[in-house]
């Protein structure tokens, strides 16, 4: 059944197509210390890596129900205080293999934002040791991305220059990943071929064309006072001093936790 699988995806992958719809779906397990400075600071999430002919689709699984919802008919809106439960990651990533291109398109508030950057961002030496991930035999390989040595394990046999987050440019999945410090550690925990191809690729033609650095300074803006950027945008709270005080101070105190980005370059 294994081997049928591989011959089917070697097919379909070889195959043009000029839709950029998605027939695989990898799986990985995010864990990631959000403050610096405490070790004990461990989160987790799930991240979903749409594959398809020369293009993929990652982002967090909590995005992910999100866009599936809206674009349900009737759309299904979600509430920002469930959607924020649901992930930290609010952001999709898209690679173009044939523009050699990435696209990262996130909505901050009500701010609807892309960057674009060239595909290949690693330097990626292979190295001669391997070992076996959920069936799959993999690599060893090392690079360096943003501020952060890695090491990745990514499998020949099947046929993805691909991985999560940003990473790519290895020749076969990437199914593992993460820093030296393992502060940030994504691992494989599902592949599978979808039984109907899915088109996820969102309406980007809405979103403002901005640097990285710009995207960054607004997401951070907002998660540094997000009553202050709310009630600028003409949203009453009606709160009492004292619980407007007690949200402030908390929302602080998360934000001032946050402190170890996955990019430490940007």
């Amino acid at each position: 059944m294994r081997k049928l699988l591989i011959a089917l995806l070697l097919l379909s992958v070889a195959r043009v197509s000029a839709q950029k719809t998605y027939s695989y779906k990898a799986t990985y397990q995010l864990e990631y210390q959000e403050n610096a400075a405490d070790t004990n600071a461990i989160k987790s999430e799930v991240g979903v890596l749409y594959l398809g002919n020369k293009h993929s689709r990652y982002s967090s699984l909590g995005k992910a129900i999100k866009d599936s919802l809206e674009h349900m008919t009737p759309p299904v809106t979600m509430r920002m205080d469930e959607y924020n439960k649901m992930t930290s990651f609010k952001y999709s990533i898209y690679k173009d293999y044939q523009e050699k291109e990435l696209v990262l398109a996130e909505q901050v508030f009500q701010y609807e934002l892309k960057y674009k950057q060239e595909l290949k961002q690693m330097d990626w030496q292979i190295q001669s040791e391997s070992k076996e991930i959920l069936g799959f035999n993999v690599q060893k390989a090392t690079g360096t991305f943003s501020g952060r040595s890695y090491e990745a394990w990514f499998a020949p046999e099947l046929p993805f220059l691909d991985g999560p987050y940003k990473f790519n440019g290895l020749p076969g999945l990437i199914l593992e990943i993460s820093d030296l410090q393992n502060q940030y550690h994504f691992t494989l925990t599902g592949f599978q071929e979808l039984e109907q191809p899915v088109n996820l690729l969102l309406n980007l033609d809405n979103y403002k064309m901005v640097s990285q650095e710009e995207l960054d300074q607004v997401r951070d803006d907002y998660e540094r006072d997000p009553i202050g950027t709310m009630e600028k945008a003409g949203i009453k709270f009606g709160w009492s001093e004292a619980a407007e005080a007690n949200a402030r101070k908390e929302l602080r105190e998360n934000y001032e936790k946050r402190n170890n980005p996955i990019e430490l370059n940007r």
